[in-house]
């Protein structure tokens, strides 16, 4: 449900700093990497604190807090207080992307993990698509009032996932152990594959922030290509993503999905460097829209793969702290992306785009070995 809030957010969030919240595309970068910086050192703490108090409990609290956040973000004036409303909807999120993994892990048998996951990916990707295209209809009027009224139907749509959540039960299959903790933190080669998944997920950045400064300045494209590549990016995984997690059932295959996602990514910055040379909008949008495609083949794969090994190699009798570990990877790409692919990109062009491709290839072919060396060095069962 709030996946249809979150399309039309993420169309809109940039061009209403921009609007609404005077900010330069500095101070955007500058707000987006503190933000999401943020939410990714209280990622693992919030999913260690679901254990011990409940993950349903912290869920909801989070859904609530993101609303909160929405609503702040879509009524304070002043560079400062949007700073601090964009800092609080990291947190929120970040630490919700733990607890809900967590969640599913504590609620549904192992062996179909993933098969759940790849439904919900699935669901959320269509509510994403839906509101973006009504992301892009904002986007049409210019209004700063519409732009604040979807950020309000966003925290309205949050409010409601709380309500949700309280249905669900509220003891998981498998009691915790005692005691804070911070094992998975010193769980090395998890921490180390968790970072790899990190630089995979650069994508997210690379799609929601890169792609509309670099396809709005350097191609031929049309300005209403920006919704364009969501909608298509929200179909593809629709149509892909249950089929991409039924191919993988084993860590041989989930390593194997993500090789295959960094050679797609990396062919896929490669026509996006392309759409620059492209003359004409409907040259320069079949490229681009060729490279989103491939993409989306690299997501769904990677999403996939991921899955399979932040389950696989992780201590089910804590969720929560291990979840936490291989979630905070989203809000450090997050975090980091905005500022290095734009700089890497916007200033260096086609050599940028080579290097962002090389850096996927190299991380999908490095997770091989470093999820074989995790899974020799756990100390607890998988789930196989």
């Amino acid at each position: 449900m709030t996946a249809l809030g979150d399309g039309s957010f993420y169309v809109t969030f940039a061009v209403y700093l921009s609007h609404a919240g005077h900010l330069s595309p500095a101070q955007i970068g500058a707000v987006l990497t503190i933000a999401w910086g943020t939410g990714f050192l209280f990622t693992h703490p919030i999913g260690a604190l679901g254990d011990r108090v409940g993950l349903r409990r912290v869920t909801t609290l989070l859904s609530v807090g993101t609303a909160s956040a929405l609503v702040m973000l879509a009524t304070v004036r002043g560079a400062w207080l949007v700073a601090a409303a964009c800092v609080a909807y990291a947190i929120a999120q970040s630490g919700a992307g733990a607890t809900r993994q967590a969640l599913l892990v504590s609620l549904v048998p192992p062996a179909e993990l993933l098969a759940v996951r790849a439904r919900i990916q699935t669901t959320v990707n269509a509510g994403i698509g839906v509101g973006a295209a009504v992301g892009g209809l904002a986007l049409l009027t210019g209004s700063d009032l519409v732009y604040r009224v979807v950020l309000l139907g966003d925290a309205a749509l949050f409010v409601v996932s709380a309500i949700l959540l309280r249905r669900l039960p509220s003891a998981s299959r498998r009691q915790p152990r005692e005691g804070w903790g911070w094992d998975a933190p010193r769980d090395i080669p998890y921490v180390v594959t968790a970072a790899l998944n990190a630089v995979m997920h650069l994508y997210m950045p690379m799609l929601g922030v890169l792609l509309p400064l670099y396809l709005t300045s350097r191609t031929a494209a049309p300005d209403w290509i920006v919704a364009g590549i969501f909608v298509a990016n929200a179909v593809g995984v629709v149509g892909w993503q249950r089929r991409a997690a039924r191919r993988v059932t084993t860590l041989g295959e989930a390593t194997r999905a993500i090789r295959l996602a960094g050679v797609l990514l990396c062919a896929a910055c490669l026509l996006f460097w392309g759409g620059a040379a492209a003359t004409g909008p409907y040259a320069a949008s079949g490229v681009v829209l060729a490279a989103v495609a491939l993409q989306v083949a690299a997501e769904v794969r990677l999403a996939a793969g991921s899955w399979a090994v932040g389950f696989e190699l992780a201590d089910r009798t804590r969720p929560g702290q291990w979840q936490g570990v291989y979630a905070s990877g989203i809000p450090l790409a997050r975090a980091v992306g905005p500022a290095a692919l734009t700089g890497l990109v916007m200033l260096w062009s086609g050599p940028g785009w080579l290097l962002l491709g090389l850096g996927f290839l190299a991380a999908g072919l490095a997770a091989t070995l470093v999820v074989g060396w995790a899974a020799r060095h756990r100390p607890f069962p998988g789930i196989a």
